[in-house]
């Protein structure tokens, strides 16, 4: 059982058959049967409870309807597209509101009702598994808190690439020195980037949660310089992203409108990360996130009190739906807190310090090391009613092959 008495079933599933060795699959304004689902968890189906209910929703947005005690399909969800969950032992059968039970027959048409639950109207519920984890927990996890890490999902060689091309553009730039080297509409500049713009573990959380038909609003790397933030900078700031961070006051009365997905190409530890993150509180009966660019100085405080530091493995996802405060230069200016208040020991204790000029210089004068600029690429999804930036030009994204295929459809059509 679940939360207050819920029976407990995977968000994620695949609905098969006890008796016959057939899946129910949904396609779009159909219902159909299949020998096995497809590789690429598309066939899974997202469950949605209501109390001792449940929905069935295809990847693509459609729901199991069996309105007027006909199975078809519904894009939205209403009383004939909830079915009653009656378990015995490890099979589940589903009532309609009518009272009649989904059943499966090897002949057309496949998807039928039955008047009681027999042998063909039981169920066994199998979870979705990428990546060596429950696709289907970590988006109940994303759901709930708002937030989820997920480990181990790029390997060596593909962090190498991406930081390769991070590499070349920012070299290609030849930006001076200071706190961030920032690199915006990365999605369609590799094949590299178009794999991890569409990566399909990532691709099954946010349509799911977020919308079948989302948009890419741009892929940008950060690379951040933490002597730099410690030594140079004088205070921390906070962002949101798009399209919160564009938004005048009083802001967006929607707080689940963008799925964001941060990628580490280098781990952030203790060390070297000055990255932090607090989630927006909400105002107005729990639907407008406040965002800090349309905040008073107070109130930046009073809600960057609540961060907390970002660390994570190279090879790690951080999704977070919903605006999240984020700041890549917490620890602004700590270098020379700590210099005065060596100086000041020093003082009193009679010790020789080093001139200030001097010290200056020669931080100033330092290179870069290589260890405390760690870097990471951020990914944000929008639903599709929301404003995206132009799209890469097809041409571009031709000559990515698959992956530019897949990226298209990420981006609203011309």
């Amino acid at each position: 059982m679940g939360r207050r008495g819920q029976i407990a079933i995977d968000r994620i599933v695949a609905l098969r058959s006890s008796v016959l060795p057939i899946y129910i699959i949904i396609r779009p304004n159909s219902v159909t049967t299949a020998d096995e689902v497809s590789e690429d968890g598309n066939d899974f189906l997202t469950t949605r409870m209501f109390g001792d209910q449940i929905a069935f929703q295809s990847i693509s947005g459609d729901y199991l309807s069996a309105e007027g005690d006909e199975i078809g399909t519904r894009r939205y969800c209403s009383t004939f597209e909830r079915f009653s969950v009656v378990k015995q032992d490890t099979q589940y059968s589903f009532r309609t509101a009518s009272g009649k039970f989904l059943s499966v027959s090897d002949r057309a048409p496949f998807v039928t009702l039955g008047d009681s639950p027999g042998d063909t109207e039981s169920f066994q519920l199998f979870s979705l598994m990428m990546y060596g984890v429950n696709v289907g927990q970590q988006l109940e996890l994303l759901d709930r808190h708002g937030c989820v890490m997920i480990d181990h999902l790029l390997d060596g060689d593909q962090l190498g690439s991406l930081r390769d091309v991070v590499v070349e553009e920012s070299a290609r730039l030849d930006l001076a020195r200071c706190h961030e080297v920032r690199l915006g509409d990365l999605a369609a500049k590799s094949p590299a980037f178009a794999e991890l713009a569409t990566h399909p573990l990532v691709m099954q959380l946010a349509r799911r949660l977020l919308s079948p038909a989302l948009l890419l609003s741009d892929m940008q790397s950060c690379r951040t310089d933490v002597d730099y933030v410690r030594k140079e900078l004088e205070e921390t700031t906070w962002h949101v992203v798009h399209p919160y961070s564009s938004a005048e006051f009083p802001g967006v009365v929607d707080p689940r409108i963008n799925v964001t997905v941060t990628w580490f190409l280098d781990q952030l530890d203790t060390e070297n990360s000055t990255w932090a993150f607090v989630k927006a509180p909400l105002g107005d009966g729990g639907h407008l996130p406040q965002l800090p660019h349309l905040s008073s100085p107070e109130e930046l405080q009073a809600v960057a009190r609540g961060a907390q530091p970002l660390l994570a493995k190279p090879g790690a996802a951080w999704l977070c739906i919903g605006p999240y405060w984020m700041s890549n230069n917490v620890g602004a200016a700590s270098f020379w807190k700590d210099y005065d208040a060596q100086t000041r020991y020093k003082h009193l204790s009679g010790q020789k310090e080093q001139s200030f000029r001097a010290l200056t210089d020669a931080q100033r004068a330092a290179q870069p090391r290589e260890e405390l600029c760690p870097t990471v690429l951020q990914a944000t999804y929008v639903r599709e009613h929301v404003v995206t930036p132009m799209p890469p030009a097809h041409e571009a994204m031709a000559q990515l092959g698959d992956a530019g295929r897949q990226l298209a459809s990420l981006f609203r059509a011309a």
